[in-house]
C-alpha cells in the first residue's frame, strides 16, 4: 500500500469565502495531499482563541512577547502573525527586518532582512534577500533561504552556514576564527521552497487589527503562520519549544543543548487529549521536518540502511511506523516516536530527549529509559565499539591507565613518539588546571596547546599520533582550532554541503592568535581512527585525509557528518538530529564527498595491536615504523 504525500491526494473543490479574506486572497489551498487513513484537515473559519505568549531564551529568560492565535476547526495549534516571525527572526540573527503587504490581488508577501554595514546610518539591503509567502500556492520560498535564516555570526562572504567560535580572551582557551573572502560555492545554491500543501498544512489571512501595533502600512489582515513551519525550517540551529502557553528558543551552539529542555519543563503543560487532527497535524510536521531539514535521507545506504526517497513517509509506512505514529493513543505514539528515532534514523547524532506534552514531566525518565531499548545496529555499533576500546585502553597490559593526555613511546631509553588522547572536542573553560587528562576534558584548544608544549620538552619526539579512537564528536568549532595545528598552508577550508538549496561551499579560514600556528613542520603526524570515531571525530581525519595528506591509520573511522539540530514535534515531544547542513570533503579533484559512512584509513591497524606491547602504544609505534621508515630515522 502506497502512502506517498503526491500520490494519495484529494482534491479540494470548496472555495473559501472568508469574511476576512484579504483583497482577492482567499485560504484556499487546490491540493490537500494526505496520509494514513486519508484524514482532510478542516478549514479555518475564524479566530476562536488569542493569548499573549512570553519568548524566553534557553536560561529561561524573557526576551519579547508575541500573540498566538488558535483557529476555529485548529483547535489549539498555534499559529502566529507574519510580524511575530520577524520577532523571533530578529532575535535569532539580529538583522533589520520589514514585510510588505501585497498589492491588491496578489497573494505573496514579502519578508526582507536588511544587514548594518559598519560606517552607513541606515541599513543596506542585501542582494537576493526576500522570503515569499505565498498565500494562494501555500509556498514560502527564496532564492538565498540559507543566509536568510542563519545567525548573524555564521554568515561568511555572502553565504550562511558556518559557525566561528567566539574568541574567549580571559582565558585564552577560544580565539578567534577568521574567514576570508576565498569562500565560494562549489556548488551553486538553488531556491529553497518549503511546499505547505504537499503536506496539507496551511497558512491563514485573518483580521488581527485589535492585536495588531504594527499593522501592514495600515491593513487590517495578517498571515497567519503554524508555528511549528517556522521551527521546522527556518530556526534550522536553534531549538525552539512550546509548551501551550509560552515559547523557548535556545540559539548559542556552544550551550548544553538541553538548556532549552529545562526552560521547558518548568512550565511544562500536560494535555490528555490526541485526537485525530493534533495526531495528523504533528506527523505531517515530523515529516515536513525530515523532508526539508535531514541530510541524510539519500546516504543512508552506504551504512547499510535504506534510502529515503522525497517525502519520509513512504518510508515511515514501509517500516511500520506510520500508523502508531498517528495513532490517538498517547502512550502508543510517545513509544513510537522513540522507535522511530532511535531505531530506525538510528544515525549517531539523532537522541530522543523527552516524550510529547501528553505525558507528565515525572514520566520523562520512564521515556528515555525505554528509547534505549530501541537502539538501531549502527548506534549499537557505535556504543560497543566505543566501550570495548576504552576498556582495552585502560588496560592494555594489565595496568589500569588514564585514558586521556600525551603519551610518550621510548627506544631504548629515548623518547621517540607521543600521542596526544582526547575523546571529545570541548569548548569549556579551563581555569587554571595544569593536568592535562582534566584539561582535555574541558577544553580541546587549551588542551593542546599544553600538549605541544609538553611535547616540546621532549626534542627527541619527530613523531606525533592524535588518538581520536574513542572520539564521540562535539563542538565544531574546537575541530576547527585543532586542525590549524597540522595546516602546513594557509590555504586551509572545511566543506559543507546544504540540503535545503542543494549548494557545496568552501570555508576557508584562520585563527587570529600566534599561539596556534602550524606545527607540521616540525612533526610527523598520523590520526588512529576506529570505527566508533565520530562526529567531530570523523570530520577531524575527513580533512586529514583529503586536504592535509596527514595519513589516518587504524580502522575506519564510525562516520557522522550531520550538523545537529536541537528540534520540537508540535506536540511537545524533545529531540536532535542530523541538520540540513552536511560536513563533507573535497577530493583532490574538486568532488563533494560524504563521510557519514567514515573515513578509510591509509594502513590497517587490527584493534588488538591499537595500545598494546611492552608499553602503551608500543605495537602501534612499529608498525608505523615499519610504513613510514624515513620518518623515525
Amino acid at each position: 500500500m502506497e502512502f506517498n504525500f503526491l500520490k494519495k491526494s484529494i482534491f479540494a473543490s470548496l472555495a473559501l469565502c472568508l469574511a476576512f479574506a484579504l483583497f482577492s486572497c482567499t485560504n484556499e489551498v487546490g491540493d490537500n495531499n494526505v496520509v494514513g487513513f486519508g484524514y482532510q484537515f478542516p478549514e479555518a473559519t475564524g479566530i476562536s482563541r488569542d493569548f499573549y505568549s512570553q519568548v524566553y531564551n534557553e536560561k529561561g529568560e524573557k526576551q519579547f512577547t508575541v500573540v498566538t492565535f488558535n483557529l476555529q476547526g485548529w483547535e489549539d495549534i498555534p499559529f502566529i502573525r507574519l510580524e511575530d516571525v520577524c520577532k523571533f527572526m530578529d532575535f535569532i540573527n539580529d538583522r533589520g527586518w520589514k514585510y510588505d503587504v501585497p498589492p491588491s490581488g496578489e497573494c505573496i508577501y514579502s519578508y526582507k532582512y536588511y544587514q548594518n554595514d559598519a560606517g552607513t546610518e541606515y541599513p543596506v539591503e542585501w542582494k537576493d534577500d526576500t522570503l515569499y509567502f505565498d498565500v494562494k500556492n501555500q509556498t514560502i520560498y527564496s532564492d538565498d533561504f540559507t543566509r536568510m535564516v542563519s545567525p548573524k555570526n555564521t554568515v561568511n562572504n555572502g553565504i550562511g552556514n558556518v559557525y566561528a567560535a567566539k574568541a574567549d580572551t580571559a582565558t585564552k582557551s577560544s580565539p578567534k576564527i577568521d574567514f576570508n573572502n576565498n569562500t565560494i560555492y562549489v556548488k551553486t545554491k538553488e531556491r529553497t521552497t518549503i511546499d505547505l500543501k504537499a503536506y496539507g498544512l496551511k497558512m491563514f489571512v485573518f483580521d488581527t487589527t485589535r492585536y495588531n501595533s504594527n499593522s501592514f502600512n495600515g491593513y487590517e489582515n495578517d498571515l497567519l503562520v503554524p508555528f511549528q513551519v517556522i521551527a521546522d525550517t527556518f530556526l534550522r540551529y536553534a531549538v525552539c519549544s512550546f509548551n501551550g502557553f509560552d515559547y523557548y528558543v535556545g540559539i548559542d551552539a556552544t550551550s548544553d543543548q538541553l538548556a532549552t529542555t529545562k526552560a521547558y519543563d518548568s512550565g511544562r503543560f500536560v494535555s490528555s487529549i490526541r485526537n485525530q487532527l493534533k495526531a495528523e497535524y504533528n506527523y505531517r510536521n515530523l515529516c515536513l521536518l525530515f523532508d526539508k531539514n535531514y541530510c541524510l535521507k539519500e546516504r543512508r545506504g552506504a551504512v547499510g540502511k535504506d534510502n529515503i526517497g522525497a517525502f519520509i513517509n513512504d518510508s515511515i509506512f514501509n517500516a511500520g511506523l506510520g500508523f502508531d505514529l498517528l495513532s490517538t493513543d498517547t502512550a502508543t505514539y510517545d513509544t513510537a516516536l522513540a522507535k522511530f528515532l532511535m531505531g530506525y534514523i538510528d544515525d549517531g547524532h539523532t537522541v530522543y530527549h523527552e516524550p510529547s506534552m501528553y505525558q507528565s514531566y515525572a514520566s520523562i525518565s520512564q521515556y528515555q529509559r525505554l528509547s534505549s531499548s530501541f537502539t538501531g545496529p549502527r548506534d549499537k555499533a557505535l556504543g560497543d565499539t566505543r566501550k570495548a576500546r576504552m576498556a582495552d585502553r585502560e588496560a592494555p597490559d594489565g595496568k589500569k591507565k588514564k585514558r586521556k593526555g600525551v603519551f610518550y613511546v621510548k627506544e631504548g631509553d629515548v623518547d621517540k613518539m607521543a600521542v596526544i588522547v582526547f575523546d571529545n572536542f570541548l569548548q569549556g573553560n579551563p581555569g587554571n588546571s595544569t593536568d592535562l587528562e582534566e584539561i582535555a576534558g574541558v577544553n580541546t584548544y587549551w588542551f593542546l596547546t599544553k600538549a605541544f608544549e609538553d611535547i616540546a620538552a621532549h626534542p627527541t619526539v619527530k613523531n606525533v599520533v592524535i588518538d581520536l579512537s574513542c572520539n564521540g564528536g562535539g563542538v565544531i568549532q574546537q575541530c576547527m582550532l585543532a586542525l590549524c595545528f597540522l595546516r602546513d598552508t594557509n590555504d586551509f577550508f572545511l566543506a559543507e554541503k546544504n540540503h535545503l538549496d542543494n549548494s557545496v561551499a568552501k570555508f576557508y579560514y584562520s585563527i587570529d592568535t600566534g599561539s596556534a600556528t602550524s606545527l607540521k613542520k616540525n612533526y610527523n603526524f598520523y590520526v588512529l581512527t576506529s570505527g566508533f570515531s565520530f562526529s567531530c571525530g570523523n570530520f577531524f581525519p575527513a580533512i586529514c585525509h583529503y586536504q592535509l595528506g596527514v595519513p589516518i591509520v587504524g580502522q575506519k573511522s564510525g562516520g557522522g557528518g550531520g550538523v545537529v539540530k536541537p528540534t520540537q514535534t508540535s506536540d511537545g515531544a524533545l529531540f536532535q538530529t542530523s541538520a540540513s547542513a552536511e560536513m563533507c570533503a573535497i577530493d583532490a579533484n574538486g568532488n563533494y564527498v560524504c563521510i557519514d559512512a567514515g573515513v578509510p584509513v591509509d594502513h590497517e591497524v587490527p584493534y588488538d595491536k591499537f595500545y598494546s606491547g611492552t608499553s602503551i602504544y608500543k605495537d602501534l609505534y612499529d608498525m608505523l615504523k615499519g610504513w613510514y621508515p624515513t620518518n623515525f630515522n
